[in-house]
């Protein structure tokens, strides 16, 4: 050996403790020592003799073609001449003209171990490929193989299709390798990825078939995993039935991953049936096919079973033991999402202690907004206020959080806080109308229960400062509707002490007057109208309400109260309403006529000239009965004057 070449090479065993075994192996294939002044054979070449292949070849390739490595069009097995193959003796294509100038890269490439010239996540180069043997190319294949078993989903950064392709391209394009059932499960394996399809598994195991062999238990496990992405039905049957046929056992990863396949494919009743089926008999099911369920449960609005899964999975753990699995914490923030959205009171309660009572998570605003509406509907008043507590940390919060803890409130029964959250909204510098006040008025008319302790808790919270004028009204309004305005005039006359000084609630006082059940009290509320509030000041309101407060306020014997009322009906064109009954309109001329107040006549010519047939006729009859009662009472006082 030549002085350099020796230096050349313990500089690089001294470097480079791997080259061992690149020396002794390219020593024991040499033929004899390099003599002075003779050509070198490149590292190539000595590589590519020292190989034997066979004749045969046959390509397989998947949908996606790969420009790295020559790949082909949609997938399946094409032929390959055995002219082209290179034969035992031939260099390689390209290595003729290669010598000692690349010798560098291919020591390079050399140094480093299979794994980092297979696996890493860049793509091998062609040097790297044929720098390595067929067993280190197999042993790529079975580590690939084996993370997409363990991680259907994986994170790996290695793209794991386009390597299995290349890898099994090289080892029947170039080193010749024979057609075997690895072969087939190695490309089932990479139908698995989203670049696979339904038609290349079909074409793997139609060629399988014409090859004359027969399917293994991993082909069929690897198709099966390639279904779970590509639901085919007919397939995943067929699978199936050819497991059966060759005996092949069809154990719990097998069944978990066709319930998978019928998730996919939409069937979810039938996957969560058998799943459901699964864990009743004990299998022990992996964690990720729990976590799959939960999140296409969520998504599609299954929220009951998504929490039976999410409760089991929480349980199982997996990542990190139990509720502190980083897994379980976001998938029960999903659901505290989902739920939320959806107004589903278990599954936000759920999410809401296992991420966010003990700190685990901060939810994000849209998602408090809606645990706060889920608590409001289903009266979760702790659930309500943990939700506003963090709300009033991050910002200054309104009207409608402060409504919605009150909702929870009243619907727990805690009248009390309730008026004590208004009363915090008040002091936070917010306005308190009738609009804040409407959901406690509806629970109370939905609840009459409720009632018999308002008075109470009104009077209890004034004990401490001045209640809200439209929380008051609120109640009062509730007691009237239910029991009569006179079960509500005790807490209507001590509103001035219960209360600070707001103007007059003219709906409220309306709407005593309606519910007024004898003449003495419609009279009182009618006087306390009209005394505190002017006609600019009267709301609008519906010809139902109007068509009642005329008929109240002309039997209290309020006749200006009543016209002032019918004014307002006739402008909101009360006569063109045919389902309202015409009372008011016999009760406002029979007490206008009874007093000779000619305001009532005008009124009549508005009725009679409104084009209402029904409104016409049903003027000219009352006036005709008024008429015939008149002569009649006189006729009767003109006997009773000249009887002897």
């Amino acid at each position: 050996m030549q002085r350099g070449q020796l230096l050349y090479d313990g500089l690089w065993r001294c470097l480079c403790p791997s080259f061992d075994q690149l020396a002794l192996r390219t020593a024991i294939q040499r033929q004899g020592l390099s003599l002075p002044g003779a050509r070198t054979t490149g590292w190539r070449q000595i590589a590519a003799r020292a190989r034997v292949r066979p004749v045969h070849v046959r390509c397989y390739e998947t949908s996606s073609s790969f420009a790295s490595t020559g790949g082909a069009s949609t997938g399946g097995v094409s032929n390959q001449d055995s002219s082209q193959a290179p034969s035992q003796t031939d260099p390689r294509p390209g290595e003729a003209q290669r010598g000692d100038d690349d010798g560098g890269i291919y020591l390079d490439v050399m140094s480093r171990t299979w794994k980092d010239r297979l696996l890493s996540p860049a793509v091998p180069s062609e040097e790297a490929l044929r720098a390595s043997t067929v067993d280190e190319i197999m042993a790529a294949l079975a580590w690939l193989r084996e993370v997409k078993r363990e991680r259907p989903v994986s994170g790996q950064e290695v793209d794991q299709h386009q390597r299995i392709v290349q890898l099994v391209q090289h080892l029947l394009r170039v080193e010749n390798r024979p057609i075997t059932p690895l072969i087939y499960e190695c490309m089932m394996d990479a139908m698995a990825d989203p670049r696979g399809s339904v038609d290349g598994l079909r074409r793997l195991l139609d060629d399988m078939v014409e090859q004359g062999m027969k399917p293994t238990a991993e082909f069929c496990n690897g198709a099966l995993r390639a279904l779970m992405n590509h639901p085919d039905y007919v397939m995943r049957m067929e699978i199936l039935s050819i497991m059966q046929e060759y005996w092949f056992s069809i154990d719990t990863p097998v069944k978990q991953t066709v319930v998978v396949g019928l998730l996919r494919d939409e069937q979810y009743e039938l996957a969560y049936a058998r799943l459901t089926e699964m864990i009743e008999q004990g299998a022990k099911l992996d964690t990720w096919v729990y976590d799959i369920f939960i999140l296409v449960f969520g998504r599609h609005g299954f929220l009951d079973e998504m929490l039976q899964l999410l409760y089991r999975r929480k349980n199982i753990g997996g990542g990190g033991g139990g509720s502190n699995d980083p897994i379980v914490i976001s998938l029960a923030y999903y659901a505290l999402d989902v739920c939320s959205q959806a107004y589903h009171h278990a599954g936000t309660l759920f999410g809401w202690l296992s991420v966010v009572q003990n700190h685990l998570v901060q939810p994000a605003d849209g998602i408090l907004e809606n645990v706060l509406g889920t608590a409001a509907r289903n009266a979760d008043a702790r659930l309500a206020s943990e939700a506003l507590a963090i709300i009033s940390e991050r910002m200054r919060a309104q009207s409608y959080h402060y409504e919605a803890v009150v909702e929870a409130f009243v619907g727990s029964g805690d009248l009390a806080a309730a008026i004590r959250t208004l009363c915090i909204m008040e002091d936070s510098g917010l306005r308190i109308g009738r609009s804040q006040t409407r959901r406690l008025h509806a629970i109370l008319r939905s609840r009459s229960e409720l009632l018999d302790g308002a008075e109470a808790a009104v009077r209890e919270a004034a004990g401490a400062r001045p209640v809200p004028r439209a929380a008051a009204a609120a109640i009062i309004e509730a007691l009237a509707q239910t029991h009569g305005s006179a079960r509500a005039l005790p807490l209507y006359r001590d509103l001035p002490k219960l209360c600070d000084v707001e103007p007059p609630n003219a709906r409220m006082i309306q709407t005593l007057v309606i519910h007024s059940a004898d003449e003495a009290t419609a009279k009182f509320f009618a006087k306390e109208y009209a005394d505190q509030i002017s006609e600019s000041e009267d709301p609008k309101q519906t010809n139902l309400s109007l068509s009642a407060l005329i008929t109240k306020c002309a039997e209290a014997g309020e006749m200006d109260l009543a016209f002032r009322f019918t004014k307002q009906a006739l402008a909101g064109e009360i006569t063109r309403s045919s389902r309202l009954s015409p009372r008011w309109i016999y009760v406002l001329v029979e007490q206008a006529m009874a007093r000779e107040d000619g305001r009532v006549w005008p009124v009549v010519d508005e009725l009679l000239s409104t084009g209402n047939e029904d409104m016409t006729r049903t003027v000219r009859r009352m006036l005709q009965q008024k008429r015939i009662s008149k002569l009649a009472s006189q006729w009767k006082a003109g006997t009773s004057m000249t009887a002897p």
